[in-house]
């Protein structure tokens, strides 16, 4: 009886069969294989899974149904344990065999298997596969437990991350073009003002994509964003561990962002790049946001056509009697309250001096906040060690020492944004405090000349719960802008910058 034979190879995608051939050299084995022996190939199957478990692989699903309708009769495969490592598909392969439903089972390596052959060679040899599986996974195991608690990531790098390093202790490094965008997402997300969809179209533009080079999903922005791993701790199993590598964002901004998440019921932002106030501003009446209309009209005696922009309520609450007004008197109007703390060229360039004079103080102080966050990280610490030795000394329950480690870990990193930014203090103060003059400064051209969304930044760094109520903009501004709005600041500048221009006596 002619035999016709499946030719069957297969590759684990996973890192632990890394050493095996590639697909691509069990084939040309197999059919160099069948030619020297004059064996016919009807069909040949390939797959890249793991066969440690049973009931995952597709292809060789497709092979046993073929052997039992009578399509096949025969298998080639590079090696035996290509066809099995677990008890039950290797008892599919030996039932098969037994009934003479497979009448070959042949490796390149010159084993042959038939219904006349010993059962028991054949069990055995599939068992050492299905045991060197077990042990194999067995001691990835253990190695990724060390991996973890060295704080080695132990997945494929997340957004914003590139893994680097030796085998078996590869980690997570900072990507250089990703780790900013993945940041300024957060950053974006926590002011409130942004929708996730906003957040996935700003890095879709910025050329950040899927693995299949589409755009990020919502789901995909929440899972970023709610993803612990970038303040620095990872979890595993329900269980926290401190990373070793760098972290793109602080535990304080993390917290921000994950506020905002639970406040949110439906996004607040869906198109400002044509609109800079949508979502930004509220009715006062209502509670309804603020919304843009567009209006064109024809003018028969000049032949000409005019679109006109509008803000309004939307009224999604009801009936509200706050009237709209059009954008430019709305614009002329914020502008007017704006200027209360715009500044000229001379207070900026003053205040600059200044500020520069000023931050060499607040860099020694920060040496003393950073002492004080430095003991408090060290107690924390040690919170952690003896919790651990709690748990090995059978004082708590896995999962007692799960819930307090979680809370430790995460007091940890708190104290450790903190850490961090104190030894940055006097530059923080400096690049804030010049950020404040900047804005100070450069605002009056950005209202007028800006883009949408440069308005729209502008006006979230300096104000606060801003309302259209009687067709005027009412808001308030934030600190520290908020002391700009008082002469005796820029009295106090100048007269600074006069006393220091008087000759000594």
């Amino acid at each position: 009886m002619e035999i016709k034979y499946i030719r069957y190879s297969r590759k684990s995608s996973e890192a632990k069969e890394r050493q095996i051939a590639s697909i691509t050299d069990q084939n040309l084995e197999c059919e160099e294989y069948a030619i020297k022996n004059n064996l016919v190939i009807e069909y040949r199957l390939e797959e890249s899974k793991s066969a440690y478990k049973p009931d995952r692989r597709e292809k060789f699903t497709e092979m046993i149904q073929m052997i039992e309708s009578g399509l096949a009769n025969g298998i080639i495969t590079w090696k035996l344990d290509r066809l099995s490592r677990n008890p039950k598909e290797g008892g599919i392969i030996m039932q098969l065999l037994s009934d003479g439903k497979i009448k070959e089972i042949r490796t390149p390596m010159g084993d042959i298997y038939t219904p006349d052959s010993d059962p028991l060679i054949l069990q055995l040899h599939l068992g050492m596969a299905n045991q060197y599986s077990k042990v194999l996974s067995q001691n990835v195991l253990r190695g990724l437990k060390h991996k973890v608690e060295r704080g080695e990531y132990p997945s494929d790098a997340i957004y914003g991350y590139k893994t680097a390093g030796e085998k078996g202790r590869k980690n997570l490094v900072v990507d250089p073009f990703e780790a900013p965008l993945i940041k300024s997402s957060f950053e974006l997300f926590a002011t409130g003002q942004y929708s996730l969809s906003h957040i996935a179209n700003h890095l879709y533009s910025k050329g950040l994509v899927s693995t299949s080079k589409n755009k990020l999903t919502k789901e995909g922005i929440r899972r970023i964003l709610k993803n612990s791993t970038y303040y620095g701790y990872f979890k595993r199993k329900g269980e926290f561990f401190k990373g070793t590598y760098e972290p793109l964002i602080t535990k304080q901004l993390f917290d921000s962002v994950q506020e905002v998440l639970s406040n949110r019921s439906k996004p607040q932002v869906n198109i400002w790049d044509k609109y800079s106030y949508n979502g930004l501003l509220k009715c006062p009446s209502c509670g309804s946001a603020i919304t843009t209309t567009v209006k064109e009209k024809f003018y028969k005696g000049t032949n000409r056509k005019a679109t006109y922009f509008y803000l309004h309520c939307t009224k999604r609450k009801g009936s509200c009697m706050q009237k709209s007004v059009t954008l430019q008197d709305f614009e002329d109007k914020l502008l007017e309250q704006l200027s209360k703390i715009t500044i000229d060229q001379e207070v900026w360039e003053l205040g600059i001096k200044l500020l520069k004079e000023k931050s060499k103080q607040e860099i020694s102080k920060g040496g003393v906040v950073t002492e004080k966050y430095t003991h408090q990280f060290k107690i924390a610490q040690a919170k952690v060690f003896n919790l651990v030795e709690m748990r090995a000394n059978g004082e708590l329950t896995k999962e007692e020492f799960m819930i307090q480690k979680q809370l430790y870990l995460q007091d940890l990193a708190r104290i450790e944004s903190l850490l961090k930014d104190s030894a940055r203090t006097g530059f923080n103060w400096l690049e804030l405090a010049e950020k404040l003059l900047n804005n100070a400064f450069e605002l009056r051209d950005i209202m007028k000349l800006g883009k949408p969304e440069e308005k729209r930044e502008l006006l979230m760094q300096v104000g606060e719960n801003f309302y259209l109520s009687d067709k005027k903009p009412e808001f308030s501004f934030k600190k520290p802008y908020d002391i700009l709005l008082k002469p005796v600041s820029q009295f106090s500048m100048r007269d600074r910058r006069d006393s220091n221009s008087q000759p000594l006596p």
